[in-house]
């Protein structure tokens, strides 16, 4: 085991070395600065383009038609309406004289169970729910059979049959999946099993099953008399559904308004205004060239970038200009109350004016987003946007480029950290060993001195005594 005296001869010990390293490392310093300035440009560049990505998602809805041709339906209670694109404008009073209702068969006491629906019946035989001959829709009961088992052979058919059992006070109750005036049909096909589980019908039967039989629903609209088995209705008024909710009391009815729907279009220009007030707002962020006093505003990430300037610049100019299109008379987006609120290019949206000009011809509102020209080419607001945003935000355009770069540039930037990091650590043993042989040769030099010292004084006392 070697003991390390480093600086007991010459002072240069561990400490010096590592203040001399440091020294020699600020290289590494100002490559670890460069690598760290290269990945904020990357991520800000990233984050501009899910910004923009974000922008054309929130106007691309502006290109489907259904966004224009949307139909409201406004009032009711006991009745109301779903609406499609393709529903009729109109007013509809409605008045439901009684809601459609399921068949039920309310089976009667089941005197094997003895009050347990989990018990074995000890009963045999077999029995059809709705059956026909395409489907017998049949059940065998066997000896370990409970009320609750016999409840789910029925319901394993259901949708074969359209009957559903459940259990109630442990009995059984059957109900048609539908409404309706559609009675259920039970028929014993071996044995009697149905009169033990109480849901025979004969007159003699103690426990004979009670059957209240569904009935259709009936209402009016606008004075026609409508009789229908359910109580959603899609073939009354074309392309539009009535839900009946509860009957009218005697003379009452609902007053329902069908209209257009223009708060899809609303939502969706407000929705790109939010956004693109977001986009620049960070984009002037970025840009910011900062102030040399301290405690002035920071210098962006991305200052005097040319390429995210010019995105700047022509973002704004291509929400605040004309557009040339020979399918609308809206030139511009200040037309539906969109405009610009400050020398920053924030927008502002005033909702009413687009509300007014989908009032007079959404057909006109509709071409100015998204239309084609005589030769079939989509022309309109939103591909000019989605067209500048494409060669920004595409795998092939602008950012794709810029943060290819700044990876490429990063990867340089970790080579050469490696290596001078290896040259770093092959000086700093240069300079332990130079030392410690330092040290050493001090060492050696003393003991020889020493020596040289104790031989002279030895000559010097053999002198003296001689005389």
């Amino acid at each position: 085991m070697s003991i390390n005296f480093m600086g007991s001869y010459s002072g240069i010990d561990q400490t010096m070395i590592d203040q001399l390293m440091a020294i020699e490392k600020r290289p590494l310093v100002q490559m670890s600065e460069r690598k760290t300035t290269m990945e904020s440009q990357k991520n800000a560049w990233n984050d501009v383009r899910t910004r923009l990505n974000n922008l054309f998602e929130k106007i691309k809805v502006l290109q489907n038609s259904d966004t224009f041709s949307s139909m409201k339906a406004t009032g009711g209670e006991s009745a109301t309406i779903t609406t499609s694109k393709n529903s009729p404008e109109g007013v509809y009073e409605i008045s439901v004289q009684q809601l459609a209702t399921k068949t039920s068969v309310i089976g009667g006491k089941i005197v094997e169970a003895s009050g347990d629906s989990t018990k074995a019946l000890g009963l045999t035989g077999k029995f059809s729910v709705n059956g026909t001959t395409e489907k017998p829709n049949e059940i065998e009961i066997t000896e370990a059979d409970t009320v609750r088992t016999v409840a789910d052979k029925i319901n394993s058919i259901s949708k074969e049959s359209g009957v559903r059992a459940s259990i109630i006070d442990n009995r059984l109750v059957l109900n048609n999946v539908d409404t309706g005036n559609k009675a259920i049909t039970l028929k014993n096909e071996v044995g009697t099993v149905l009169d033990n589980l109480g849901l025979g019908t004969d007159a003699g039967l103690s426990n004979k099953a009670e059957v209240i039989l569904g009935q259709n629903a009936k209402f009016k609209v606008n004075g026609v008399e409508v009789e229908r088995q359910s109580n959603t209705v899609k073939d009354v008024v074309e392309f539009t559904t009535i839900n009946l909710n509860k009957a009218h009391a005697a003379g009452g009815f609902d007053t329902i308004t069908i209209s257009k729907d223009t708060s899809k279009v609303e939502e969706a220009v407000k929705g790109f205004v939010d956004q693109y007030n977001s986009t620049m707002t960070f984009i002037s962020d970025q840009l910011k060239a900062g102030s040399p006093d301290d405690g002035g505003e920071k210098r962006g990430t991305l200052a005097s970038d040319g390429s995210l300037m010019r995105l700047q610049s022509s973002l704004r100019t291509m929400v605040t200009s004309s557009l040339s299109n020979e399918n609308t008379a809206i030139k511009d987006l200040s037309q539906l109350g969109v405009s610009t609120v400050d020398r920053f290019g924030q927008l502002t949206f005033d909702a009413s004016k687009l509300k007014e000009k989908l009032e007079e011809n959404p057909v006109e509102v509709q071409n100015f987003f998204l239309s084609k020209n005589s030769e079939g080419k989509d022309i309109g607001f939103v591909p000019k946007i989605n067209s500048y945003i494409d060669t920004f935000s595409s795998s092939t355009g602008i950012i794709k480029g810029k943060t290819d770069s700044f990876e490429r540039s990063i990867k340089e930037v970790n080579k050469q950290v490696d290596a001078f990091t290896l040259r770093m650590e092959r000086k700093e043993q240069y300079y332990i060993s130079m030392f410690s042989k330092l040290d050493t040769a001090m060492m050696e030099a003393e003991s020889q001195m020493g020596w040289l010292t104790s031989q002279i004084s030895a000559l010097s006392a053999s002198s003296g005594s001689k005389k």
